[in-house]
Order: structure tokens, then sequence, then C-alpha cells
């Protein structure tokens, strides 16, 4: 399984980040795990274990929770909530305000 985080509070950001998602969307734990495919039989439990931290998902489990919960992944893997909120909000915009907004930042870092 690939470890997504290492840092004990990169994984609690994770766990809460996902809870705030699937609750944000309105739908249980067991549709979540519906719609990322998982078997009948593992489905609440699986993402239970996700949230509550006692078990991590590997990338592509972790890819395919952001895609339902319609987020980016950085989103739920993002340092902190700073950078969290950022994410989200450039998500949100089109292309080429996000390469605009790219270009201004990168612009701005340059001493």
């Amino acid at each position: 399984m690939l470890q997504l985080m290492s840092p004990p509070n990169a994984h609690s950001m994770f766990i809460r980040r996902l809870k705030k998602a699937r609750l944000a969307l309105g739908i249980s734990q067991r549709e979540l795990g519906r719609r990322i495919g998982l078997l009948e039989d593992v489905v609440s439990s699986r993402v239970t274990r996700y949230e509550r931290g006692t078990s991590e998902p590997d990338f592509v489990t972790a890819s395919k929770l952001a895609k339902e919960l319609g987020v980016p992944l950085a989103y739920l893997v993002a340092d902190n909530d700073t950078l969290a909120d950022i994410i989200l909000a450039v998500a949100s915009m089109s292309p080429a305000e996000q390469r605009r907004l790219a270009a201004d930042l990168k612009a701005q870092a340059k001493p």
C-alpha cells in the first residue's frame, strides 16, 4: 500500500478533509464506498476506517475518493488549511484563469 502521508498532522488533516468533503456532498460512508467501486461487503467499513485514520487509502483509491467528492486530490493531502483553501479556490477557476494566476504568482515569487 502506498502511504500518502507520513507526518501525523498531515494524516489528521487528510482525515478531517475527507469527512468534511463527504458531509458537504451529503452522502453516507456507504454511498461514497459504492461510488468508488468498493465491494458491497466492505463499502461502509472501509470508508469508516479512512475517516477514523485506522487505515489509509492507496494512491488510486485516494484519487477516486477525491474525484467522487468533487475536490482535487491535492486538497485532501495539502500540508495546511491555507494551502487547501487556495487549492479549492484555484480548482474552481477556468484553465485560463489558473494559468494567469500561476504566472502572476511566479512573477511575485522572484527575488
